[in-house]
């Protein structure tokens, strides 16, 4: 049997039939070595291997060992070796010359057993109960019994060198291994040892998990701070007023960000893909909304390079976002608007009744028809376009935000503690805020442009004719 002996456990690898069987059928001799392999590759394990008490060529486990850890020399240091049952060799050693012989070739090998007599009971056959508490009280006087049989097998080599005038005496290696309280000894100082040298180590580890535990604690005490509704509220309106903070520095131009997360920056595409595929792309922002996809639309059909002042390849965060994306807006719309010339064979029917007569037409009323149609159709979904656009990158901002001040804030690590609920309530608080702010000022921005659709001021027909009759003359 071999049993292996780390520092805090051992873990006993029986060997059954390896002296008498060498296959590799049902004694598993191939599953023993994996284990045995693998246990040794383990830091601080030794090996503790029993022999019988024979002699050396009859004990096979040490080849055993040799072929499973591949030479002797990558076992034998780390291995201690008992002689179990040596009570049945000591008629035969009853001589030091004879225990001598007997060790020889043992000691040649760089095997030093400890030799163990463990006492055993006269009679087995007793119930469960009582035998074990008969092997229990065996146990109990082991060290005694087998102090006094070894004081009687010395005793015989001291009469035998009396009376026969023998001058040889027991190898002090042998002698020095008598018991099994050597071999306890021996154990105890190598883990003794093992743990010396580990203790700078345990008291590092020990240390680290203190530190581990400190700052856990500090963790939960501050983390029951939200438990409490004032100190939940305090904390709360913090992260706010930090995050209002930091959306500010982000449209006013913040380089720091940029650079803490340039993963956050976006292209012009990278922006359009956010707002198309959020859910407030299909979401009625007024009823201008069903006409929306035709701007996408012109969007996805655009062909040609941006304008440099748009630079849509260039990754921005914040204001320049925003810049962007009214720059984006009336590059678009200036494109979507159709050419007045295509509308000359029905411009006619802008002049109206009082419009002069057939051989006269009232070119302002003309003019002012061509701008109203213009706005109503294109621009009117376009403001509801751009209004989502910008509301896209806001909302990118808000969450921006919040990580960023759980980041090198003053008050980062508690808010890092902040509950997913609470978090969660504030995104969707904010979206509520956003999505109103977006509406008001869609509301606000398609009634600036009413005076477009509506006025029949003749001082706004004379700028718009002003504007557009250059367009319309021009073919």
């Amino acid at each position: 049997m071999i049993f292996i002996y780390p520092l805090c456990k051992k873990r006993f690898v029986d060997t059954p039939g390896i002296i008498s069987n060498k296959s590799t059928g049902k004694d598993n001799r191939e599953d023993i070595k994996h284990i045995l392999q693998a246990e040794l590759r383990k830091p601080n394990t030794k090996l503790c291997v029993l022999l019988e008490p024979k002699e050396f060529a009859t004990n096979p486990i040490i080849d055993f060992c040799d072929e499973t850890f591949s030479g002797r020399k990558n076992w034998i240091e780390n291995a201690t070796f008992l002689m179990t049952k040596f009570d049945k060799q000591l008629d035969d050693s009853r001589t030091c010359s004879k225990a001598n012989n007997f060790f020889i070739e043992f000691q040649k090998n760089e095997c030093f057993p400890h030799l163990v007599i463990t006492p055993t009971l006269a009679k087995e056959d007793l119930p469960t109960k009582e035998l074990f508490e008969a092997r229990k009280d065996l146990l109990l006087k082991a060290d005694e019994s087998e102090k006094l049989r070894f004081d009687e097998w010395e005793s015989g080599h001291a009469s035998f060198r009396d009376e026969y005038g023998e001058k040889e005496l027991l190898n002090e290696d042998t002698k020095a291994k008598l018991g099994f309280v050597t071999a306890k000894k021996e154990m105890r100082q190598i883990m003794l040892q093992d743990t010396a040298k580990r203790l700078p180590e345990v008291l590092t580890n020990l240390r680290e998990e203190l530190d581990k535990c400190q700052k856990e604690m500090k963790m939960l005490t501050e983390k029951a701070k939200f438990n409490d509704p004032k100190e939940l509220k305090l904390q709360v309106s913090n992260i706010l007023y930090f995050i209002e903070a930091r959306i500010k520095a982000y449209l006013d131009g913040d380089i720091e960000c940029a650079i803490k997360f340039p993963e956050k920056l976006q292209d012009l595409e990278s922006e359009i893909e956010f707002e198309e595929e959020s859910e407030w792309a299909d979401k009625d922002l007024n009823h201008f909304t069903e006409n929306e996809d035709a701007w996408r639309t012109r969007i996805a059909e655009y062909e040609g390079e941006y304008p440099s002042h748009v630079q849509a390849d260039q990754k921005f965060l914040g204001g320049k976002q925003v810049q962007r994306a009214l720059e984006f807006f009336k590059l678009v719309m200036i494109r979507a608007l159709p050419d007045p010339y295509d509308l000359k064979h029905i411009v006619a029917n802008g002049t109206g009744y009082l419009g002069g007569n057939l051989q006269v037409e009232n070119w302002e009323r003309a003019t002012v028809q061509i701008v109203r149609v213009c706005v109503k159709q294109v621009t009117h979904p376009g403001i509801n376009y751009l209004i989502k656009h910008v509301g896209s990158i806001f909302r990118r901002l808000f969450l921006l935000a919040l990580d960023d001040v759980k980041q090198g804030e003053q008050f980062s690590s508690v808010f890092k503690l902040m509950p997913t609920a609470v978090e969660r309530y504030l995104n969707q608080e904010f979206d509520n805020m956003l999505w109103n702010l977006m509406k008001l000022a869609a509301d606000k921005t398609h009634c600036s442009l009413e005076p477009m659709v509506r006025c029949s001021d003749s001082n706004f027909y004379f700028c718009s004719f002003l504007t557009l009759s250059p367009l319309y003359f021009s073919k």
